[in-house]
C-alpha cells in the first residue's frame, strides 16, 4: 500500500526474528485517521506480533514504525538506544492496547482500574481522574458497576473494562489482539459493539481476530497475514467475495 501524506500510522519493511525463526518479513502498510482495520490469518501467523512492534512491547529488527507522526527505525535501537527509547515511549503515548486477558488488577475496583494510570503516568488530577472514568465505564455500557471489583463481573464486562482503562489514556490508536478469545460466544457481542461504537467516533483501530462476521461487516479494509507476510490489503467485501490470493481464498473458506 502506499504511503498516503494523511496516514496516521506507516510501517515500512518491518522485520522481527526471535533466533533464526524470521516472525514478520518485510510488513509494509499505512493506515489512515478513523479506519478500522482487522488483521485476520492463521493462528501464529506474526499477527500479534505485529501489533506488539506497533506499540513497542517488540523491538523491530529491521523497518520503521510512524505513528503520529514519531517515526521509530531499527537503525537508531543500534546506534543510539537512549534516543529508541525515548521515542518508544513518545509513541506509545497515542497508543492504547487491550490483550486477550484482561490485565485488570483484582484488588481495585473498575472505578481504581480505569483512574489510576491517569494520575501515576500522565499526573493527571485525582478528581478529573475520576470523572473521566466515569465517562468512559458510562462509554462502554459499565458505569453501575464503577464500585465493583473485576472477580464479580463477567468476562464480557472485564474486557470493556479493559478498553475504558486504555482509552482514558486518550490514545489515538487502539489495537486489539483477539480481545473476544477468551469470551464466552453470548459475551462476544458486548465487545465488539463497543469497538464499531469507537469506530462511529472516529477512533483508529487495529484488531487482530478470528470473528470474521466482524471484520466483514464493520472493517474498513482489512489485512491478511500468512507465516509473517503480508499477503492482501483489501476492503471488506472485496476480501471476502474476490480475495485475490489462493492463500487468502483457502484460508477464507472455512468461514463461507
Amino acid at each position: 500500500m502506499p504511503k498516503q501524506a494523511e496516514s496516521l500510522i506507516h510501517v515500512s519493511n518491518l522485520c522481527k526474528s526471535y533466533g533464526d525463526n524470521k516472525i514478520l518479513k518485510d510488513v509494509s502498510f499505512d493506515i489512515e485517521s478513523g479506519d478500522l482495520v482487522s488483521l485476520i490469518g492463521p493462528s501464529g501467523c506474526g499477527k500479534s506480533t505485529l501489533l506488539r512492534c506497533l506499540n513497542c512491547l517488540e523491538v523491530l529488527d529491521e523497518g520503521e514504525i510512524t505513528i503520529d507522526g514519531v517515526c521509530l527505525r531499527a537503525v537508531e535501537h543500534e546506534k543510539n538506544e537512549d534516543l529508541f527509547w525515548k521515542l518508544a515511549h513518545d509513541l506509545r503515548q497515542n497508543v492504547g492496547m487491550v490483550f486477550q486477558e484482561f490485565n485488570l488488577f483484582p484488588h481495585k475496583t473498575l472505578l481504581e482500574n480505569v483512574s489510576l494510570a491517569q494520575v501515576i503516568v500522565k499526573k493527571e488530577n485525582p478528581e478529573k481522574a475520576r470523572d473521566l472514568a466515569m465517562m468512559l465505564l458510562g462509554k462502554v455500557g459499565l458505569k453501575k458497576f464503577s464500585g465493583r471489583y473485576p472477580w464479580s463481573l463477567s468476562g464480557g464486562q472485564k474486557q470493556r473494562a479493559a478498553i475504558a482503562r486504555a482509552l482514558a489514556m486518550k490514545p489515538k490508536v487502539m489495537l486489539y489482539d483477539e480481545p473476544t478469545s477468551s469470551l464466552d460466544p453470548e459475551m462476544v457481542e458486548e465487545v465488539l459493539q463497543v469497538m464499531r461504537d469507537l469506530d462511529q467516533e472516529g477512533m483508529t483501530q487495529i484488531i487482530v481476530t478470528h470473528e470474521m462476521r466482524f471484520a466483514k461487516d464493520a472493517s474498513d479494509y482489512i489485512i491478511y497475514v500468512e507465516n509473517g507476510e503480508i499477503v492482501e490489503i483489501s476492503d471488506e467485501d472485496e476480501i471476502f467475495i474476490n480475495p485475490q490470493d489462493e492463500r487468502t481464498r483457502r484460508f477464507l473458506k472455512r468461514y463461507m
